[in-house]
């Protein structure tokens, strides 16, 4: 059964359609890239998966379980939201994390408050905080920020700023991890850093949908690469198919403007 399966999805922001009927799904440990122009659809796609945006119609289906359904027409509850929310890590081109706190504080903040509705918090309070906080620590460590835990956003590169929100995502131990283009924000010297983290849960089986415009990465780390134009799924494949034996007009047209 696929882990997750996107129905017949569309959006549109006043007259403008941007998601066009979108479909697709994917199974456990596999790792999709999405690539496309600018304006093809792929970063609402992700929004859409992650209810940071609604959509119009279609579903959204984890685990054989609806999540969302278009065609219901009652408002879904914050704290219902919120909860859907955590079932994916979302990483944002813009790295969005609190300036006001420091590192470790940044990456067991949600999973804190989080922890604060359990019914034994009261009473083990002390040790919840530190399970939370060494699991931060030992994702941190694997992401070569061991030394890094005390310092604020604004005393790291952009490179390790996206590599902390990586950790901040994985601490909540998402079932599916969202990237939207994670290194579009960085200066090309250090966006391997943050790649090769990427790689790294690719190789540890972890299930990925990545919105990239590194198509040497997306080939190298994909099991499927999906290409969306104008809104719609133009083709789909295996790296070899997508880069090797293009198929359609627009896909080729757009593999031959792009780095590889």
């Amino acid at each position: 059964m696929a882990i997750l399966e996107i129905k017949n999805l569309v959006k549109s922001f006043d007259k403008t359609e941007v998601l066009k009927d979108v479909s697709f799904s994917m199974e456990k440990g596999e790792v999709v890239s999405i690539i496309g122009s600018s304006g093809s659809g792929k970063t609402t796609l992700l929004r859409c998966i992650n209810f940071l945006e609604k959509a119009d119609k279609g579903q959204v289906v984890l685990n054989g379980e609806v999540i969302f359904d278009g065609d219901k027409k009652k408002e879904m509850l914050p704290a219902e939201i919120r909860e859907k929310q955590l079932k994916f890590g979302f990483v944002f081109q813009s790295f969005n994390l609190f300036p006001q706190y420091n590192v470790i504080d940044n990456v067991t903040l949600a999973p804190k408050l989080i922890a604060k509705s359990r019914p034994d918090f009261k009473q083990n309070k002390a040790k919840i905080y530190a399970e939370i906080e060494e699991q931060a620590k030992n994702l941190l460590n694997s992401a070569g920020l061991s030394d890094k835990y005390l310092s604020y956003p604004c005393e790291l590169s952009g490179g390790q700023q996206q590599r902390v929100a990586i950790c901040r995502a994985l601490q909540l131990n998402p079932e599916i991890m969202l990237f939207d283009e994670p290194t579009s924000a960085l200066d090309p010297e250090i966006t391997n850093e943050v790649l090769k983290v990427i790689k790294s849960l690719a190789d540890g089986n972890m299930t990925m949908i990545i919105v990239t415009h590194e198509m040497a990465f997306a080939r190298n780390v994909s099991d499927r690469i999906v290409f969306m134009d104008d809104g719609v799924i133009a083709e789909e494949g295996t790296p070899e198919e997508i880069f090797t034996n293009p198929k359609s007009k627009r896909l080729k047209e757009f593999l031959s403007n792009v780095r590889m």
